[in-house]
């Protein structure tokens, strides 16, 4: 008789597409496991999610964790959480994973599990462009050989950021792609998309115009600027576009401001944060799709656009870029403060789309949960 492995995940909140990956991890025989999350909810993330309600895997949320925001800046992290520790030492978990560290709680977690003779995981998300000087201050005193058994990657990006951070723990790095639910947005994208010019008419776009999407939050990682100056330099070629971005932050008033200033009322639109069904009808519509990030760990966004067969741009600093954008095939990839070039890769973008778009989808479609799972299960 096979023995399952008991794992226990702790991550900081149980956001959609973890939701979704957990669903299709529970479908695994071979494991038994529990999610501990550090809150509901984070700043800036304003999901539904009722979801919970109806999860078919086990979880909790850690009622003694405090969130800490760190002044004048869009960063925090969390405190307290220490009666996970009497779970780690009195449950029989085989494994414990902690996905990105759970902001500087999971280091504690990590020494609790091996001082009791747990193997301790570190599922990381990070990269060099968010590489601070806090960070690569901090994560060298974690990642190693000492604290943890082994690693998850989430990208080739992510792969070298752990072997920059500690080049002697190569072979203990389990690689993965970071997917979101390929069936749930493939489906939704083959419902809508003979249905464009009828979306555009009920979101109030003109059938003619280039639209070109962002979708995320208003924050300074995010380089929504960038991509400002990139509309204005396709305006004065009297290109026929509105650049739509979805989403919200702290920066909604400057990007609004910004707006008026460089005149393109006309040419952007701001859209506040959407649930998964409305924010469809905006990728559904969508020509290209840009993801300008100055950090960026992923960009879950880019995966989410491949499945409508959308073109890509994304800047350098983008997690995924090596891994899902391929210049000139799918989409292309920009220096990050350069909106002369992603200008100019909009324009292309826009005069090709469709065979970019075929070829988007072509390699998204394989990066989905299984692989995920089946890296996972290999790493506990």
């Amino acid at each position: 008789m096979n023995i399952k492995k008991k794992i226990l995940f702790i991550t900081n909140i149980i956001a959609p597409y973890m939701h979704d990956f957990f669903e299709n991890l529970a479908k695994y025989p071979e494991i038994d496991f529990t999610v501990a999350a550090c809150a509901y909810r984070e700043p800036d993330r304003e999901w539904n999610i009722d979801y919970l309600k109806n999860a078919s895997y086990k979880y909790k949320i850690l009622e003694d964790t405090k969130l800490i925001k760190i002044p004048f800046q869009n960063r925090f992290f969390y405190l307290g959480g220490f009666s996970l520790i009497e779970d780690i030492i009195l449950n029989n978990y085989s494994t414990i994973i902690f996905k990105g560290g759970t902001r500087f709680i999971g280091p504690f977690y990590a020494l609790a599990s091996k001082i009791w003779g747990k193997k301790a995981v570190l599922w990381e998300e990070d990269n060099l462009s968010g590489a601070t000087l806090l960070k690569s201050i901090v994560k060298p005193l974690y990642i190693n050989n000492f604290m943890f058994s082994g690693f998850i990657a989430y990208g080739t990006k992510v792969r070298e950021f752990l072997e920059t951070m500690n080049s002697g723990i190569s072979d203990k790095i389990h690689f993965a792609y970071s997917p979101v639910d390929n069936n749930k947005y493939r489906q939704r994208y083959l419902k809508l998309k003979h249905k464009k010019s009828l979306i555009k008419k009920a979101l109030g776009i003109n059938e003619k115009k280039k639209v070109i999407l962002y979708v995320g939050r208003f924050v300074k990682e995010k380089n929504p600027f960038t991509l400002i100056n990139a509309v204005d330099r396709i305006r004065k070629k009297k290109k026929n576009i509105i650049c739509i971005f979805v989403g919200g932050g702290n920066l909604d008033f400057q990007i609004k401001s910004y707006i008026i200033e460089k005149g393109l009322q006309d040419f952007v639109q701001l859209v506040p944060f959407q649930q998964f069904k409305k924010l469809t009808l905006y990728y559904s519509i969508a020509d290209v799709f840009v993801l300008p990030s100055i950090v960026e760990p992923w960009g879950l966004v880019v995966n989410e656009a491949m499945n409508f067969n959308l073109p890509v741009i994304v800047s350098d600093k983008v997690g995924c870029s090596y891994d899902l954008v391929k210049n000139n095939y799918n989409g292309y990839i920009f220096p990050y403060m350069d909106s002369e070039k992603l200008a100019e890769n909009i324009i292309k973008a826009c005069n090709n789309s469709e065979t970019l778009g075929r070829n988007s989808y072509q390699i998204i479609r394989d990066k989905d949960f299984d692989q995920v799972c089946k890296t996972i299960i290999a790493a506990s």
